[in-house]
């Protein structure tokens, strides 16, 4: 039997308290949505996670002593502690088991790793452990729609798509899965390009896909361009995720409040951009101006 111990903490918190408890002994430390909101982070202008605003802290611990230690560390930080003896199956199949196949648009599954899609059926597979997204969240659940009417709807294929933060990989994953030809993940964090590597060699398309730790100014331009961070990022980025989207290429830019919006649209004078909102987020998507 393995011990899990789960709190909540404030985000500017999450990064060191999910430290002691790996230095306490955890063998795996997870973070989960909270009452109090995602665990949802900016990566930021300065490539350090800010978890917003209280995320639910799950760690698993091999016995009873190293779990008291590590309560014994953070219980005057955090919120809600609880502790319970879980089978030794691995945290990652204790996530599996809670975590169900689900559409997230109109033909397009996600499926655990564990678990095979039914014949016919259009599915990413990802592994649901990871903190990095798995379309359950509007800001991703926003673009993976988006996606889906642009490249299957709209009946575009073959076209080169970025993917700009692209945590787990989800993003230009289901685009290769929808008919884009290639495409190019980037994200800041390594430990997100490993898993959006592996998540691509789990669906079969990681022939197509290129991973990169920062755009750089020759790469694209790219006929289809999806930001999924926030809007201080998208706006600090602006310059370059447009020089980034080719000339009457398609954008679209998530993780924005509404209160947020006017100012995200206005960096990106050179598209026309239209606001759907989903859940309190709002994705801007348009076109580039052929002539811009």
């Amino acid at each position: 039997m393995s011990v899990r111990l789960s709190c909540s903490a404030p985000g500017p918190r999450v990064e060191v308290l999910a430290q002691l408890l790996d230095a306490a002994g955890a063998y795996a430390v997870a973070f989960e949505e909270a009452p109090g909101g995602p665990a949802f982070y900016d990566e930021g202008l300065a490539a350090e996670p800010r978890y917003w605003p209280t995320t639910r802290i799950a760690a698993f611990f091999a016995g009873e002593a190293a779990a008291r230690f590590a309560r014994e560390i953070v219980a005057g930080e955090v919120s809600d502690l609880a502790q319970e003896s879980v089978a030794d199956e691995g945290w990652e199949a204790l996530t599996s088991r809670a975590w169900q196949p689900f559409a997230v648009a109109e033909g397009l599954w996600v499926y655990p790793n564990a678990e095979e899609a039914p014949p016919g059926r259009l599915a990413i597979h990802l592994d649901p452990g990871l903190a990095f997204g798995t379309g359950t969240h509007p800001t991703t659940r926003l673009c993976l729609e988006w996606l889906a009417e642009t490249l299957r709807a709209g009946g575009e294929t073959g076209l080169d798509i970025l993917d700009f933060g692209c945590g787990s990989g989800i993003l230009a994953i289901a685009a290769l899965r929808l008919g884009a030809a290639a495409a190019l993940a980037v994200d800041i964090d390594p430990l997100a390009l490993a898993a959006t590597g592996e998540n691509a060699r789990r669906n079969g398309v990681g022939d197509r896909l290129r991973i990169a730790p920062a755009l750089l100014a020759d790469d694209g331009p790219h006929e289809l361009v999806v930001a999924n961070v926030l809007a201080g990022p998208l706006v600090a980025q602006a310059a370059a995720l447009t020089r980034a989207t080719a000339k009457g290429g398609r954008l679209a830019l998530s993780g924005v409040l509404p209160d947020q919006a006017r100012t995200v649209a206005s960096a990106f004078p050179e598209f026309r951009l239209t606001a759907f909102e989903d859940e309190g987020w709002v994705l801007l998507q348009g076109r580039r101006a052929p002539w811009s």
